[in-house]
């Protein structure tokens, strides 16, 4: 048996995938893996210093214990760090960054955008080369970037991190696709652009990056992302770190290994396709109102200041559904959010979403969906 000390963060859902494939790769070739809880920015542990185990994962940007023990000769691969300490040169793993903003490209040209932007940071490596891909995709299609950077790591504040980017967001042409660097960053443009009153995703579409659940889905528009599959990079360092234990230096074998992207997860964020027609954007931002079922056609026609004619022919021209059509979907969607997320009886949905009766619920449920609200729930759960 091998023991195999992870220093890596669990605070972070990246940090915690890692940990996961290295974790998938020793219970494949008997290894004992030794961590513990730890912040994103937390030094190594003083434990490490007297490591007397058979290789090293980390991901400090720092790293201290690590280094004297790689000079004792213990294997060590540090994913924080992108070349060796001292002239020696250490395998790589990582995502392909260009891969992934090329799937936001696509997914943002494919939904009908023609405005694009990107929001990162100009002194994070990740960030440069995500932005490299997505300007660099879209000028091969026709199309420019508009960019913007937040400030650089030691003149950041609170203050100057979000006005510079709501500055930014304000000044967008709508409708307009947004690719951020990662999902902390996609999460924060989401809820400055709902402050400023821009609608997500009918006047703003996001994407971000790492497919994060906490951010993902506690955005008050929940976020579509790339999953860049990160389990696999913790799996491909622990098999490059067993070759290591078994010998081989990193000289004698490859030092960039790139992990393709598992694919983009689309949420409400970018769910939508493109509309230029304002009155349509509106029109589709009041079907999500927090209560759905107090909407009837002639509701919204006024709260959009026209008549239901006008709205009909608009609506259908810009999507090709009827805003009945488009209403029914999203009654069942805010229905089957429910049945799917809680365990409410149906006239406690009913009274959520509006309805004045839950018989009414069931009615519009099995109409549009051939199934009854309980069937839909038990057939969810199976």
């Amino acid at each position: 048996m091998k023991h195999v000390a992870v220093i890596i963060e669990t605070s972070t859902q990246y940090g915690r995938n890692l940990i996961s494939g290295i974790a998938r790769f020793g219970r494949l070739h008997d290894w004992q893996v030794l961590f513990e809880y730890r912040g994103k920015n937390t030094a190594e542990p003083t434990w490490l210093e007297d490591f007397e185990g058979d290789g090293v994962i980390t991901t400090s940007p720092s790293p201290t214990h690590s280094l004297k023990l790689r000079k004792r000769g213990i294997p060590v691969i540090n994913l924080g760090t992108e070349s060796g300490h001292g002239g020696n040169p250490l395998p790589l793993v990582d995502s392909d960054h260009r891969i992934v903003a090329e799937i936001a490209a696509r997914h943002m040209i494919a939904k009908g955008h023609r405005d694009f932007a990107f929001l990162g940071y100009s002194d994070h490596p990740v960030s440069l080369e995500r932005e490299a891909g997505f300007t660099e995709y879209l000028a091969s299609q026709g199309f420019e970037t508009l960019l913007h950077h937040t400030p650089e790591r030691d003149e950041r504040s609170f203050e100057t991190l979000h006005k510079g980017d709501a500055n930014f967001i304000k000044s967008l042409p709508k409708p307009c696709a947004l690719f951020c660097c990662w999902d902390e960053v996609a999460y924060r443009a989401v809820h400055t652009a709902l402050n400023l009153g821009i609608a997500v995703p009918e006047d703003l579409a996001v994407v971000g990056v790492d497919n994060d659940p906490i951010f993902c889905a506690t955005a008050r528009i929940p976020l579509s992302s790339i999953d860049p599959d990160i389990a696999r990079m913790g799996f491909l360092s622990a098999s490059w770190l067993e070759e290591m234990m078994n010998g081989n230096e990193p000289d004698s074998i490859e030092l960039e290994r790139l992990v393709q992207p598992k694919g983009l997860v689309i949420r409400q964020s970018s769910a939508l396709e493109a509309v230029s027609d304002p009155l349509v954007r509106r029109f589709l931002e009041l079907l999500r109102q927090q209560r759905p079922g107090t909407l009837t056609i002639e509701i919204l026609a006024q709260a959009c200041h026209v008549s239901r004619r006008l709205l009909e022919q608009r609506v259908k021209a810009a999507t090709g559904k009827t805003p009945r059509q488009h209403l029914s979907q999203s009654l069942v969607e805010s229905i089957q959010r429910f049945l799917k997320e809680t365990d409410y009886t149906l006239a406690h949905i009913a009274d959520v979403l509006g309805f004045e009766h839950s018989e009414r619920l069931s009615h519009l449920f099995r109409r549009e969906t051939g199934q009854t609200p309980g069937d839909y729930r038990k057939t969810w759960r199976n």
